[in-house]
C-alpha cells in the first residue's frame, strides 16, 4: 500500500468515526440515528437533496472515464475499495495522480459529521461555494494551501455525503493548492448523481 493510498484510507476512517446504528432509510429523516436534529454542528441544510436511493450505483460509476482521462491523463479503470464505506481508487501509476470516491451512507449524518468531528482534526477545514447548488467542504491534515491531497465533502442530502479526495500528480504534490482539482472531480460526481435521480 502505497503512502497517497494510505492517507486517503485514514481519511476515510476519521469520516467514519462518526458513524451512528444504520436507519432503514425509508425517507429522507430530519435526525440523525441518535436522535439529534439534522444538519448540526454549523453544517449547512440541503435545500434541494437528491433521492435518499441515489448511491445505488457503484463509486466506480460516479465517474466516467472520460472524466478520468481529463482528471488522471489516461482511462484508468476504477479498482472498487468496500473496507470501510463503498469507495472507488483511481490511480496514474506513471504520474502518481489519485482519485477516490466515497459513498457516506444514512447512518453517517452527511456533512454534519464533517462540521462535527472531522473539522477538530484537519489543520484546513474551508466551507466551498455550493457545488451545483449542493454544500462542500474541503479539508486536509496538513495547513496552508500546499499539500499533497484534499478532500471535498458533499452534501446530497442530510444524511447522504460523499467524498472526493485527490492527489495530484507527483509533481506537483506540496507545489499547488489539490482542493480545486479535488472540487472539480467532485463537480462531475454530482453531475453523474444529478444525471441518475433525472434532474
Amino acid at each position: 500500500m502505497n503512502l497517497r493510498t494510505i492517507i486517503a484510507v485514514l481519511g476515510l476512517a476519521v469520516l467514519a468515526a462518526g458513524c451512528s446504528t444504520p436507519t432503514d432509510g425509508t425517507a429522507t429523516p430530519t435526525t440523525s440515528p441518535s436522535g439529534r436534529t439534522l444538519p448540526y454542528g454549523g453544517a449547512p441544510k440541503v435545500e434541494n437533496p437528491l433521492p435518499d436511493d441515489v448511491f445505488s450505483l457503484s463509486p466506480c460509476q460516479a465517474l466516467t472515464p472520460e472524466q478520468i482521462k481529463e482528471q488522471l491523463g489516461s482511462e484508468i479503470p476504477g479498482k472498487p475499495d468496500n473496507d470501510a464505506v463503498p469507495g472507488c481508487t483511481w490511480t496514474n501509476s506513471e504520474s502518481g495522480g489519485f482519485i477516490g470516491v466515497s459513498f457516506y451512507g444514512n447512518d453517517n449524518d452527511g456533512l454534519s459529521n464533517a462540521y462535527a468531528n472531522v473539522r477538530p482534526r484537519m489543520k484546513r477545514f474551508d466551507a466551498l461555494p455550493p457545488i451545483q447548488g449542493f454544500p462542500a467542504v474541503a479539508y486536509s491534515s496538513s495547513p496552508g494551501p500546499f499539500s499533497s491531497s484534499c478532500d471535498v465533502n458533499v452534501g446530497v442530502t442530510d444524511r447522504l455525503s460523499f467524498l472526493a479526495h485527490v492527489a495530484p500528480r507527483d509533481s506537483k504534490a506540496n507545489k499547488a493548492d489539490p482542493c480545486p482539482l479535488a472540487a472539480d472531480v467532485a463537480n462531475d460526481v454530482v453531475t453523474t448523481l444529478k444525471q441518475k435521480a433525472g434532474r
